[in-house]
């Protein structure tokens, strides 16, 4: 044991060098971050290569699995002076980083951006912090792997930089474990409570987004081809849970898709585009071949509002505007690109240049209608209030819609559809897409707001030692990059508490007390070196039909991957 201690004191004795720690013993709140990750990086190299499901007795939770590992790890260490910390960057850490003896251990629930991102400022700010980020599928990622689109490949790029973070020595990574009561999203995987939590770390950060959807209200909502753009999302991204959904894209020719949003714009472009042009993507597999035997000619949008009020953005408008064999037009009110109109929009430049693109398709020639393969309609003003049945089934045949109408009556970003007309009209279809918004699921021990949505909080604090960042706090909205501003300021919430001792030190033995517990339940827990494990695998298989990946769909196989 002492030999380690003595390899430290040595390696770190070159002049300019702060030593953070002594480490004493083995004992996982006993060895500063740059140790533990020379310690880490001699163990991963002694592991065997097929190791990435964790084992408390593989973890780097001990760092060395006991004594024997101790000679190996002295010899790193005496390597350790280009990773030891220089003074004017130790003076700069905050307090719990220098002399405490034990590490600041954190718990994040959700890997997706917004976890991400939280995890990536508490590294910044304290070199004493120890995270643990669980997530109930064997992957990471979140809303990057399941939510962008995967003809979107330069906005998938993201996961570079998580995985420099999931690198980092502080992180332990969980995956296939449940956090909470609700084990249906995940029944393969090992299951905590968020009480458990609670217990074993100083701090807990709920980041695990938005997994549900916001339902419409409207007659015929059950129907059979009645679907949400989250479910249909899902299906074509290779999440687990939507492999298995059927859209009938072989026997419908028009789709419906409610809502004006990026997300109805995804739909409609996958609906859209061809086999040939979703090759170089990540599509899943299966979801490529109902695409290929699609009938779908017409793709429709109906949005209750006016073109001031479109929720896509002109990047994405452009995409899908310049889509080859694909014929665009637009459907609006008489009045919807009046001066009154232009003018609101000219007061803020992204809404204008997105409002003078709508006027473009409006007004552009109908040219080259029947050399398109397909047609995309945008409508304006114009609500679904029924889905109906076809008259042999129940499944939806057409969509009802009504001409709504703006209140007030001066254009600007507060008017809504107050009400709608008498009059309406049915629109054939065979598929319906609802894409009105996702929404979180509440969690067994925390507060949630039934009506927004959200767990609610102040400043991301939502209790003693509980904090929330991402959808989960302030609603599904924003892009990719909302959640670095929003995990700042969650960051900054949790040592502030630290600081001012309303997070008092406990002893709490963070991961080492959670490994313990999944170890009784026998279920695989995969760690991120499992994680690249099945990533080598998907980058392998896609490598032969010329993808960036071929997904691994279902649980099992991902955790044969890992174990083989």
């Amino acid at each position: 044991m002492h030999r380690l201690s003595g390899a430290l004191r040595q390696a770190c004795a070159a002049p300019g060098w702060k030593v953070r720690h002594t480490a004493t013993s083995l004992d996982c709140n006993a060895v500063s971050r740059w140790s533990r990750r020379l310690c880490a990086r001699e163990l991963l190299s002694t592991q065997a290569p097929s190791s990435g499901v964790a084992r408390v007795a593989h973890s780097r939770c001990p760092l060395l699995r006991g004594a024997q590992r101790a000679s190996s790890c002295a010899a790193s260490l005496r390597r350790a002076s280009r990773f030891a910390v220089p003074q004017p960057f130790a003076a700069k850490s905050l307090a719990f980083s220098s002399s405490s003896s034990a590490p600041f251990h954190v718990a994040v629930v959700g890997s997706g951006p917004a976890g991400f991102y939280v995890i990536d400022h508490l590294l910044k700010k304290a070199m004493g912090v120890r995270i643990s980020l669980f997530e109930q599928l064997p992957v990471p990622f979140g809303l990057v792997r399941f939510g962008v689109a995967p003809d979107h490949q330069d906005v998938k790029k993201v996961t570079e930089r998580f995985t420099q973070i999931a690198s980092d020595a502080r992180v332990n990574y969980f995956g296939n474990v449940s956090i909470g009561s609700d084990f249906s999203a995940a029944p393969e995987a090992a299951r905590l409570s968020l009480a458990q939590l609670q217990e074993h770390y100083d701090a807990v950060v709920l980041t695990y987004g938005a997994s549900a959807n916001r339902g419409v209200g409207l007659p015929g909502a059950g129907l059979a081809g009645v679907h949400s753009a989250r479910q249909f999302v899902e299906w074509y991204n290779g999440h687990p849970r939507a492999a298995g959904l059927d859209f009938r894209l072989s026997d419908t020719e028009t789709a419906v898709i409610v809502g004006h949003g990026n997300v109805a714009l995804d739909c409609a472009r996958i609906l859209c585009k061809s086999v040939e042009q979703l090759r170089s993507s990540d599509i899943a597999q299966h979801a490529a071949h109902a695409l290929a035997a699609s009938k779908v000619q017409k793709v429709v949008l109906l949005g209750r509002r006016g073109v001031l009020h479109a929720a896509f953005t002109i990047k994405e408008l452009r995409e899908l505007s310049r889509l080859a064999g694909v014929h665009m037009s637009l459907d609006a009110p008489a009045d919807a690109f009046s001066e009154a109109v232009m003018a609101a929009a000219a007061s803020d430049r992204p809404r204008a240049r997105l409002t003078e693109l709508l006027r473009g398709i409006a007004t552009a020639p109908p040219t080259g209608v029947a050399a398109a393969a397909r047609s995309l309609q945008l409508h304006f003003q114009k609500s679904p209030t029924a889905f109906v049945a076809a008259a042999e089934e129940a499944r939806v045949a057409a969509v009802r819609t009504a001409r709504t109408r703006l209140e007030p009556s001066e254009p600007g970003p507060r008017q809504r559809a107050a009400s709608v007309s008498a009059l309406e009209d049915e629109m054939a279809c065979g598929l319906v897409l609802t894409s009105v918004g996702y929404r979180s699921e509440p969690l067994e021990g925390a507060p949630f707001d039934e009506g927004g949505g959200v767990v609610p909080s102040s400043l991301g604090r939502v209790a003693q030692g509980l904090y929330v960042s991402g959808w989960l706090r302030r609603g599904p909205s924003g892009v990719i990059l909302t959640n670095v501003g929003d995990a700042a300021q969650v960051a900054a919430s949790v040592f502030d508490d630290w600081a001012t001792g309303q997070l008092k030190p406990a002893g709490k033995e963070g991961e080492c007390a959670v490994r313990h517990i999944l170890r009784t339940q026998a279920v695989p827990v995969v760690d991120f070196a499992g994680w690249l494990r099945i990533d080598a695998e998907e980058v392998r298989r896609g490598a032969r039909v010329g993808k960036p990946r071929e997904k691994i769909i279902s649980v099992s196989d991902m955790l044969d991957v890992v174990l083989s």
